[in-house]
């Protein structure tokens, strides 16, 4: 009995126990000397935890989701109004949580913010990720804190709207009403009344419980230019559209989509398409090469691990919104998108930019920030009209010489990167109007006081605002 009782003893000391996680606010790093470039390459990708198996972190990802949402379901003091929550967790080879870093989409008052990161703290601290490995990794997510459905009725009013079923079925000018806003009302169909409005230009439906498209909406309203759909419950196999020449912005965000419905192509004029917030398996670019006048695509946190070489052939798409995706590595064949004017490809898993951007001569946004980018390719000087650069919550430690050959460049954000050189030819610059440098090494003293006094000087002699 005493030999069990000592190797249980000898047994418990020899058990390795991580340290307490540390949920804490993104602005806060600095108070706790942390740096999420430094994390960032501690700690590995799910997608290289997972090497050669993208489905397995997919499944991962997807599983530690329902843990966090079903976890917040049943907490009793969220605030009313829901807000996103965004999250770069770094997790022991254990699926334990170690550091998780928190940052809302707008801000919020302080007790909010606190009890979210309390909330959390909870969380991480009971809750191990589902997926294990030999080696440290990191995931960044979002999440909608707050009592989402008990959230307030956001109802549209003015000239030629109708925002209830009842006023719908007692006016007495049909004609007169171009748009009806019917979100939020608990529909499970498309409500008949719908069809007794000739002259019809914009219906949103969003934020209900619908689980079908049906063809009627676009066979029977040949004025309908507009449709949202946004956040339903519509899965795949559901989405019926009447070959159409009149709508031009269809939104299926947020339904139960794993593609893009064969049936958009009906829209034969179709210019806007958003298709984030869904699970989607793969980007069938062969239904979206249909819509020749396509130009506004959104994938926002679309689920998608890989970007097809054929997006190239999206020719007429002027804005791609890539964020909050799992993308390792960019298609060069995303170079012959001739008119893409904003690309944003931030919250991914990118380690550098491919140089055929650089062939996108009308492009004036680039939106690069929470990837682990540490270079610029040169051929980069070739973007004339780049207006905005953010490659914030990156990983480069010199900011790179063919910044200051970018001739229309306004504002470019640094913030949050591992930098401790500032080059002097950064103040040559002369269309620029804003730099941020926060969250840096060079930064974390009085950066006026140091070496790099004479360039910040020149800046703002520049009437350049620099934030540091």
């Amino acid at each position: 009995m005493k030999k069990l009782l000592l190797l249980l003893i000898i047994g418990s000391f020899s058990v390795p126990v991580w340290a307490q996680v540390k949920v804490i606010l993104l602005r806060d790093t600095t108070t706790y000397q942390l740096s999420r470039t430094v994390l960032d390459k501690k700690y590995f990708g799910l997608n290289e935890l997972f090497r050669g198996n993208p489905n397995r972190a997919h499944k991962a990802t997807q599983a530690r989701q329902k843990q966090l949402g079903d976890f917040l379901k049943k907490q009793n003091q969220l605030p009313p109004k829901a807000f996103v929550l965004f999250l770069s967790e770094y997790y022991q080879p254990d699926g334990n949580a170690q550091w998780v870093l928190v940052d809302a989409d707008r801000s919020q008052p302080d007790s909010v913010v606190a009890k979210a990161v309390a909330t959390l703290q909870e969380f991480y601290s009971t809750t191990p990720h589902p997926a294990r490995g030999s080696v440290p990794f990191r995931i960044s997510s979002a999440v909608m804190y707050g009592k989402a459905g008990m959230a307030p009725r956001t109802v549209r009013r003015g000239p030629g709207i109708i925002s209830t079923l009842a006023a719908a079925q007692k006016t007495i000018r049909p004609d007169t009403v171009t748009i009806l806003a019917f979100n939020q009302l608990e529909l499970t169909n498309v409500p008949e009344v719908v069809y007794r409005f000739p002259n019809l230009v914009d219906l949103d439906l969003s934020k209900n419980q619908l689980h079908e498209l049906p063809a009627r909406l676009t066979a029977d309203i040949p004025t309908l230019k507009r449709l949202s759909l946004l956040n339903n419950a519509i899965p795949d196999d559901s989405v019926f559209i009447d070959r159409n020449k009149h709508l031009v912005s269809l939104n299926l965000q947020g339904n139960k989509l794993t593609r893009i419905p064969v049936s958009v192509r009906q829209n034969r004029r179709l210019e806007s398409l958003w298709m984030g917030n869904n699970e989607l398996k793969e980007l069938d670019v062969k239904t979206l090469r249909r819509l020749h006048r396509l130009n506004d695509l959104n994938l926002y946190n679309a689920g998608l691990t890989q970007l097809p070489k054929s997006i190239g052939r999206l020719k007429q798409v002027k804005v791609l919104d890539l964020y909050y995706n799992k993308f390792t590595e960019l298609p060069r064949q995303v170079g012959r998108m001739k008119r893409l004017e904003q690309l944003a490809v931030a919250y991914n898993d990118l380690h550098d930019l491919p140089a055929s951007l650089a062939k996108l001569h009308r492009l004036n946004v680039l939106f690069a920030h929470h990837n682990r980018i540490s270079q610029l390719p040169g051929e980069f000087q070739r973007l004339a009209n780049l207006r905005v650069l953010d490659l914030g919550y990156n990983w480069f430690s010199v900011a790179p010489d063919v910044l200051s050959t970018l001739p229309a460049l306004e504002e470019l954000d640094l913030n949050n990167n591992n930098l401790r050189e500032l080059p002097t030819s950064l103040s040559g610059l002369k269309t620029l109007k804003k730099i941020y440098l926060r969250s840096n090494p060079l930064s974390q003293e009085n950066i006026k006081a140091g070496p790099y006094a004479p360039i910040i000087e020149q800046l703002e002699s520049n009437k350049t605002e620099v934030f540091y």
